[in-house]
């Protein structure tokens, strides 16, 4: 049941309790003098009764009213864009170098779950046949349990439940974990291919691989689609964060394939939930993704040559 449509149907009940109260009250004092203590009594008694009866419909109007005027209020004109993966895919390490070509809002507003940023992209006509600026907000989950995503969700950038105003969600993988040193500090690029050789290379990219696979799965899809898709969103693009890393190692000759690149080693590797992906898309009507795998990239996060067009193909969807 849609906000309006609650907010409705809860105004009728009142109505008809008050009405039915006021009629209840009316025709104790219009009868016989001895029904007027009982009308004292039943003013004392439908007072406390009502309350009790229609606090939860208090509660869900006042709910309901709130999301009405959240949603009146909320600035449609931002583009809203959902980061979301496993904690240490290079998430944050992305959106500092994705866009490097808007302009940041110094002010994060952090909150358990989820960080919000602001950017001003500043880009050529000729380029996103956009207007000369456009906002963009971006929402970067912090990787815990997925559920959170739907539990914490701000309907100050989402929109109220719905009415969401989501636009894009970029999915973010990685094929190696992020690891620490004996201080607790992780690990330069160096040190961390000197890791991966040290042992099965292959193993261990497999294991990465199944730790995303249990993390972004069908049922994980399907609670963040449910509780987050509207008509508004239209772009979703899967990102396979570390090529540079893996890219060495094909290299060094520490992990042989028979792909003809990268992208398809990777793609492969991801293959099970990049069809996950694409069966939700096809489900919703996101075309951009469910027609065809363009919208898989692979990246080095810390690289703004390959990070920032995929931000640039993305806002182009607004036009």
């Amino acid at each position: 049941m849609r906000n309006k449509d609650l907010a409705i149907f809860c105004w009728s009940i009142v109505i008809v309790y008050l009405m039915v109260a006021l009629t209840f009250i009316w025709w104790i004092f219009s009868s016989k003098p001895l029904n007027q203590e009982a009308a004292v009594a039943a003013i004392f008694m439908l007072s406390p009764v009502g309350m009790l009866l229609f606090e939860p419909i208090r509660e869900r109007l006042e709910d309901s009213i709130d999301d009405l005027i959240t949603s009146a209020c909320i600035d449609k004109s931002v583009y809203r864009i959902l980061i979301f993966g496993r904690h240490g895919s290079g998430k944050t390490t992305f959106i500092q170098t994705a866009f490097t070509l808007c302009k940041a809002d110094p002010r994060i507003i952090s909150t358990k779950y989820f960080e919000y940023r602001r950017f001003r992209a500043h880009l050529h006509k000729k380029e996103l046949q956009l207007d000369q600026y456009t906002d963009v907000a971006v929402a970067d989950y912090k990787g815990q349990e997925p559920s959170q995503v739907i539990i914490d969700s701000s309907k100050d950038f989402f929109g109220p439940k719905g009415n969401r105003v989501l636009n894009a969600i970029i999915f973010i993988v990685d094929l190696v974990p992020r690891k620490n040193d004996e201080h607790g500090n992780p690990l330069n690029d160096e040190s961390l291919l000197e890791w991966l050789k040290n042992g099965n290379t292959l193993n261990k990219i497999k294991e990465r691989v199944e730790e995303h696979n249990q993390y972004i799965n069908q049922a994980s899809l399907q609670l963040l689609f449910r509780s987050l898709y509207s008509q508004n969103l239209k772009s979703v693009i899967f990102v396979i964060n570390k090529k540079d890393l893996i890219e060495r190692l094909i290299d060094d000759g520490y992990l042989p394939t028979n792909f003809r690149d990268f992208r398809e080693y990777a793609k492969h590797l991801f293959d099970r939930m990049i069809k996950n992906i694409n069966e939700a898309c096809t489900q919703l009507g996101i075309e951009d993704f469910s027609n065809n795998d363009s919208w898989v990239f692979t990246v080095s996060a810390k690289s703004k040559d390959e990070s920032c067009p995929l931000i640039v193909r993305l806002l182009k969807t607004r036009s």
